[in-house]
């Protein structure tokens, strides 16, 4: 791989791990603002959910101008919006201030630099062995999540939480002006061809170099033809039940730990500790659908996250730690495999230069399922004093997620 692939890998990387830190840091602020103004959780959990929520109604959007625009002006413009809303948050006077400026400042800019834009970077870096890449870029996420909550929780004991927010929208600004300068959209830009080549990217103007090959050229899909075929419906419904299973406990975990009697230090460590099991289990799990298919390491990633939201429910006694560790190693190992899966899955089906509108759309499900899940947690918590019946809710969600991704990868088996 040339040193430069390796380069634009990184940068997915850290990306993830800076989008995805600050936006999962949600659940150490939550705590800090429901305490400071008051709120309840139904209300203070919306602006996670609108977040999301702007993600699914800008990634059909994001990937057009992506496709169109490059990744880099994408994904530079994303973070200086994150950089911008964070800093507005630190001047939150009301819930509206809140809803505004972290769920849809943050949340949109985290669905401009987000899946959408890398999905379709990394497929015009990368042809062969998508599912470990994408694993790997993916990971940044989960090491994200290890530094910035912790991170997060220690800056709001020594500053406060509206002091806290200035410096996360500080480093933010720093790295987005290192990825508007560095990150290059396609291979070609460089004089090189994708990882795993073996013939032209369809996407390139043909040249009088270009050599002759003996391949003949894949199918290359349009979004019509997507929208007709029961793998993209399949995946699209696959993006609502995955949020739904997963960001109840990610949105509510922290505040449901110190519930049960765990200091709020102990349960941003255990964030942590999820983050990074999740930087683990993308990378493991992309590269095991690489070998074993992505229907099988999906479903073993399902149980992992199911086994996880078991041991969390059965926690009762705060002098107990290791239910805590085993939680945060078997939920993390699970929590956002499926990412890089359903990236690499959708690749395998829908190639072309298209991708990125395409997997956009599919997207939108995503935006929804993550809407729902973190405020459905609040809402059951402030009528029954108790996160039980979402938690349960969660678990028959990723259920379903096993019966879309087997509609949707039915065609690569049998064809």
């Amino acid at each position: 791989m040339a040193p430069y692939s390796w380069f634009t890998l990184c940068q997915a990387f850290l990306t993830t791990a800076v989008t995805f830190g600050v936006w999962f840091s949600f659940a150490i602020f939550f705590v800090a603002l429901v305490e400071d103004f008051g709120w309840s959780r139904a209300d203070a959990s919306l602006a996670f959910s609108l977040g999301n929520l702007l993600q699914a109604v800008l990634a059909p959007l994001v990937g057009v101008l992506t496709d169109r625009l490059g990744a880099r002006r994408i994904v530079s413009t994303g973070l200086g919006l994150m950089a911008l809303a964070l800093a507005g948050c630190s001047q939150v006077q009301t819930l509206w201030h809140f809803l505004v400026l972290f769920g849809l400042g943050v949340g949109g800019g985290v669905a401009l630099a987000g899946p959408v834009a890398l999905s379709a970077l990394l497929a015009n870096w990368f042809m062969h062995q998508r599912g470990a890449v994408i694993g790997f870029a993916f990971a940044g996420m989960g090491i994200g999540v290890q530094l910035v909550g912790p991170l997060a929780q220690q800056l709001i004991l020594l500053i406060g939480w509206r002091q806290s927010f200035l410096v996360l929208a500080v480093g933010i600004a720093v790295y987005a002006v290192f990825i508007a300068f560095t990150l290059c959209n396609h291979p070609h830009q460089v004089g090189l061809e994708p990882y795993g080549a073996s013939q032209p990217d369809p996407s390139r103007p043909a040249t009088a170099h270009t050599p002759p090959q003996s391949h003949q050229p894949r199918h290359l899909w349009t979004v019509r033809e997507a929208l007709r075929t029961r793998e993209f419906w399949a995946l699209a419904v696959a993006q609502v039940l995955i949020p739904a299973g997963i960001l109840p406990i990610a949105a509510h975990q922290v505040a449901y730990l110190v519930d049960a009697g765990f200091s709020k230090v102990v349960a941003a460590a255990i964030l942590g500790h999820m983050g990074f099991m999740s930087a683990c289990g993308r990378v493991a799990f992309g590269a095991l659908s690489d070998r074993l298919g992505r229907f099988g390491s999906v479903t073993l990633s399902v149980l992992c996250s199911q086994i996880g939201i078991v041991v969390l429910l059965g926690i009762n006694d705060a002098t107990l730690m290791w239910p805590l560790y085993l939680y945060a190693f078997s939920f993390g190992l699970g929590y956002g495999a499926r990412g890089p899966i359903i990236s690499a899955l959708t690749a395998d089906l829908f190639p072309g230069r298209h991708f990125g509108a395409i997997f956009g759309l599919m997207s939108i499900g995503h935006g929804i399922g993550g809407a729902l899940g973190p405020w459905y947690g609040g809402y059951v918590y402030d009528r029954l004093g108790a996160y039980t019946p979402a938690f349960i809710v969660a678990l028959l969600a990723l259920c379903g997620v096993i019966g879309c991704f087997w509609l949707a990868t039915r065609r690569l088996v049998t064809r």
